[in-house]
């Protein structure tokens, strides 16, 4: 996803937008009673309670009733704030074309995740084990770790700027702007180029990635776990992007490395496009998105949260009617992309 802009359209054919209904989903109520486990007043303050959900002398004191209140309140508040997010979808071509400037920075972050493993590589093999089939083998695991792991990670990440925050957040406005965009206008994630797509992500991971490589004393281990930990999270937008994308448009070694399950296919993202964009969050594998939706990871987070402060996730929303354009418009990017 990038952030929305406004630019001129190009002459083209607008592709149809459909409505998209949640399917195979209990119907998604604003809270779906996330307080059926405790007593709201009991966990919040009164002050807390009444500045966030407006809650005065005339509400009755009965559980239900206030329950339905801060229900309505933030239902009204979850549809006017997803209303205003996602921006204008971007209609010029040349928005997604690779830049000199983000060619460089993408490179940049490979080549420093690349010396990160290669270091890890180094001392296994010169260093004091020199070479051991138990060194070697233990550095294998951290790759191995580093990948399972990412997925996770990516989940995480991926359910925070989908559910908090707005486009003024602070530092994240513009990521959190972007993915509440790619909602609205999935297509266009399939038409940027590599660098285009995923230079976002540089710059906040090589903050990690440089340092570690000119730390002394870093272990092997750790050196080629975080390597390859932080080239899969760059590289999981461009396996979200291919997730969205038909096989007959994709490289046969991708369709094979999706049908095996080693990143994200696109029956496994699929399903987190179904408003209201609730679970499925994992986009490197897609491993662990049945783990954590199964156990109710998430929705535990999003009942804590919302107890602790009175922020519900968007994904509470009730607004199941969600207006979608999946298709780019008819000759769009031809003689540019």
């Amino acid at each position: 996803s990038a952030s929305a802009r406004r630019a001129s359209p190009p002459v083209a054919k607008a592709s149809p937008v459909r409505r998209v209904r949640a399917r195979d989903a209990t119907t998604c109520r604003v809270v779906q009673d996330p307080m059926r486990s405790f007593d709201l007043m009991s966990e919040l303050d009164g002050d807390c309670a009444s500045s966030s959900f407006d809650l005065g002398g005339s509400i009755d004191s009965d559980a239900v009733a206030r329950r339905a209140a801060v229900e309505r309140d933030t239902a009204a508040k979850l549809r006017d704030t997803i209303a205003k997010m996602g921006g204008e979808q971007i209609m010029d071509p040349r928005a997604f074309v690779s830049t000199d400037e983000q060619k460089l920075v993408t490179a940049g972050l490979f080549a420093s995740c690349a010396a990160l493993v290669l270091r890890g590589a180094y001392g296994v093999q010169f260093g004091e084990e020199a070479g051991s089939p138990l060194a070697w083998a233990e550095l294998l695991a951290s790759v191995s770790l580093a990948y399972w792991l990412s997925d996770v990670g990516t989940g995480i990440f991926h359910w925070s700027v989908d559910n908090y925050g707005d486009k003024n957040t602070p530092v994240m406005g513009g990521i959190i702007d972007a993915f509440q965009g790619h909602h609205k206008y999935p297509w266009t994630i399939t038409k940027r180029q590599f660098a285009n797509n995923i230079h976002t992500t540089c710059p906040a991971t090589m903050c990690v990635t440089v340092p570690l490589l000119f730390a002394p004393g870093v272990n092997e281990d750790v050196a080629a776990f975080f390597g390859t930990f932080c080239a899969l999270i760059v590289a999981s937008q461009q396996f979200h992007a291919w997730s969205h994308m038909k096989k007959s448009q994709l490289p046969e070694l991708v369709v094979k490395a999706q049908d095996m399950g080693i990143v994200l296919s696109r029956k496994a993202h699929g399903a987190h496009h179904r408003p209201p964009f609730r679970g499925n969050y994992c986009i490197v594998s897609g491993w662990w998105n049945d783990l954590l939706d199964g156990s109710g990871f998430f929705t535990k987070l999003e009942k804590g949260i919302f107890a602790a402060t009175g922020v519900a996730p968007r994904c509470w929303s009730d607004d199941d009617d969600f207006a979608v354009q999946e298709e780019a418009p008819e000759g769009w990017g031809e003689g540019i992309l």
